[in-house]
């Protein structure tokens, strides 16, 4: 198994040396309905080929979106007790690395506790502890790239050195440079701002997991890294790709993999290799992305067209459709759609899992303990997603629970 992760890891290695050639390393919700703000013209100046045509076509229009939480109505939601202590602890994350005192203001409004405590409602506190300085260290290196305000986010060189930089300290920081022994593990003495969170993450996975479970974790950011370039390198050009390519591309940028990749930690399990690798466990891993990344990009496209980018599935899907077919309510049906098609594959995933594990009762249980999270992983993107201030969707929440969101 381990051959088998190290070839995985070196077929990666060469993608992403083809791609970055350049050296370096449901709670209850206020429903306050206003007429939206429409996204000003202005941001449009920095647009280019398809995307400044698609946001001249979207501009001004409605995207009406019914109530999802009927769709998610059995699976479950619940908040951890450490809420409050939470809180206290990414504020306290965020201002050891944010110095601007405007960006740092935007972060806090986010209440990333709140959906720490959503996506893991069972956990302790050292498990919390290190789920945290991940989550809040992933928002943070991924709006360095992709928010629009600064130098990496507006350089593809700059952004490549970002990413292999950060993938180099990654590896070493999760123990992955060398061999496993009982030599003490020296910290490095300094970091980027933005991987100093990282270094807490670390020493957490190196006390908590394995060498597998390690390299499974790094491999994921590895191929988070990457499409996280692919997809800045669509939005410097301005490119549109098709609909299963857009899906491909934002499965890894969306960062859920390798949240996922930590769940058994988190659980205080180690489900055998057996499980983890089966295509059953492959199959919920890869629908629970799609969901999430569904459901991160219809509450997050007013702010992301608002910031000058136009790669989200919203404006991918409208720019895809036949022309006599093109509205935004035909893009409302196709996101319905998929999000079917994504629970129907997920529960098939999920009842297979359980059946290959029925002889052990021990087992079955775990691994019912993690569809369980990925269960709470998805509808903990839903809540926090129309209660954070980071998308506004409080601003656009009708009575019902439908919204109407202006692009």
């Amino acid at each position: 198994m381990t051959t088998l992760l190290r070839l995985a890891q070196q077929t990666r290695s060469k993608l992403f040396s083809i791609l970055f050639p350049c050296p370096l390393p449901r709670a209850t919700i206020k429903y306050t309905y206003e007429e939206p703000q429409r996204v000003q013209p202005e941001v449009q100046q920095g647009l280019r080929s398809d995307a400044l045509v698609l946001a001249s076509q979207l501009d001004g229009k409605t995207l009406h979106l019914p109530d999802l939480w009927k769709v998610f109505a059995e699976w479950p939601m619940a908040a951890n007790p450490h809420a409050k202590r939470l809180e206290a602890l990414v504020d306290s994350l965020l201002e050891r690395i944010i110095t601007n005192e405007r960006k740092l203001k935007a972060l806090k409004k986010a209440d990333f506790a709140r959906l720490i405590s959503l996506w893991y409602p069972d956990a302790e506190w050292p498990e919390l502890e290190i789920a945290t300085a991940y989550s809040v260290w992933i928002f943070v290196w991924d709006d360095e790239v992709d928010a629009g305000d600064t130098e990496v986010s507006n350089d593809e060189e700059l952004a490549r050195a970002y990413y292999r930089k950060s993938l180099s300290t990654v590896h070493y920081l999760l123990g992955l440079d060398r061999e496993e022994s009982d030599e003490a593990f020296e910290e490095p003495q300094s970091l980027h701002p933005n991987m100093a969170l990282f270094a807490d993450v670390g020493r957490g996975m190196r006390s908590a997991t394995d060498r597998i479970q390690r390299e499974r974790f790094y491999n994921e950011l590895e191929n988070f890294m990457i499409q996280v370039g692919v997809e800045h390198g669509h939005r410097m050009r301005g490119s549109i790709p098709s609909v299963s390519k857009y899906l491909e591309i934002r499965s890894g940028s969306v960062g859920c993999a390798p949240q996922i990749a930590i769940t058994d930690c988190m659980l205080k399990i180690r489900l055998p290799e057996s499980i983890m690798e089966c295509e059953a466990m492959k199959a919920l891993w890869k629908e629970t992305v799609v969901i999430c990344l569904i459901l991160n990009d219809i509450y997050s496209v007013q702010k992301e067209i608002a910031q000058g980018s136009l790669f989200n599935l919203v404006p991918v899907i409208f720019k895809n459709c036949k022309p006599e077919k093109q509205s935004l309510d035909t893009v409302t049906h196709e996101i319905e759609a998929a999000l079917r098609d994504s629970m129907r594959g997920f529960e098939d995933a999920a009842t297979s899992l359980g059946e290959m594990t029925s002889s052990d009762a021990q087992l079955n249980e775990e691994v019912k303990s993690f569809v369980k999270w990925c269960r709470y992983f998805i509808t903990g993107v839903l809540q926090w997603s129309l209660e954070s201030g980071r998308y506004g969707m409080a601003d656009c929440l009708h009575e019902d629970g439908s919204l109407s969101i202006v692009l």
